[in-house]
């Protein structure tokens, strides 16, 4: 390869970053004024609630009394479904709306790639979505702090799987909104998908092969992997396998977004 032809790659390699920032902190500034951001962080902030209010007045001995871990296990209960509700908010709609409200005509007319397009949107969701996770640990982190003084290792280990869940989920999402049609049914078949179908369809197969349904055995679904950033408080789990897993599920959904988004026209 030539010295020119390097140069025209490094080139178009930093405009397609530039571009796809651009179109993150457009997307973000959508999320906002669509008061998405607004919606969910008011349900987090209610969830929060609810839980500091039920260990305080029926724990004995209030958040005192607890010890890390116990905080930690109690505050992640509903950290998975609380990552599907920001992904159907922030990720499900994110390709599909620009089909169906038929903004990607304006859009698609710009000198802008498909792909930086697409991996704009990709970021926007996964830093909004990521952002809101981490929000969340650190509230738990503080009132650890506050109750038992300390902070458990566990409760980081758990939000690396928090982390790697969204990734994966994110990228479920983008897979689903780069077929569908309406942005309702994408948020719709998001959800579903990840909440209750995924699992369903391990169940019939492992009753199948194996005659028996053992969670260990599913260790290789997303949700099944996700699931350890609670149980990472009562018993031990492989981390780092998770993360694979779900790292593995958030790329190859990605990858097959985007050559769907690709070839996707009106």
């Amino acid at each position: 390869m030539s010295e020119k032809s390097r140069q025209g790659i490094q080139v178009d390699f930093a405009d397609d970053i530039r571009q796809s920032f651009v179109v993150m902190r457009n997307e973000i500034t959508k999320f906002m004024r669509g008061k998405k951001m607004l919606i969910y962080a008011a349900l987090t902030a209610v969830l929060l609630a609810i839980i500091t209010v039920a260990l305080v007045f029926f724990s004995e001995g209030g958040l005192g009394g607890l010890k890390g871990h116990q905080i930690g296990e109690n505050y992640t209960m509903l950290c998975t479904m609380m990552v599907m509700i920001a992904v159907t908010l922030f990720s499900s709609t994110s390709i599909v709306s620009e089909f169906e409200e038929r903004t990607a005509l304006i859009l698609f007319t710009k000198p802008i790639r498909k792909r930086s397009i697409y991996f704009g949107k990709l970021l926007a969701s996964s830093v909004v979505i990521v952002g809101f996770v981490a929000i969340y640990y650190l509230f738990v982190a503080a009132l650890c702090l506050v109750g038992p003084g300390e902070v458990p290792v566990d409760l980081w280990t758990s939000f690396a799987i928090a982390v790697m869940y969204a990734f994966a989920t994110t990228g479920v999402a983008f897979l689903i909104s780069s077929v569908m049609k309406k942005s309702s049914t994408s948020a719709i078949m998001t959800f579903f998908i990840l909440a209750l179908l995924l699992d369903i369809l391990v169940t019939v197969v492992l009753l199948i092969v194996n005659g028996n349904i053992n969670e260990n055995d599913s260790w290789f679904m997303i949700n099944s992997a996700g699931n350890d950033l609670m149980r990472v408080f009562s018993k031990s789990v492989d981390a780092l396998r998770d993360c694979a897993v779900l790292f593995v599920w958030g790329i190859v959904s990605m990858i097959g977004g985007y050559v769907l988004f690709k070839r996707r026209d009106f």
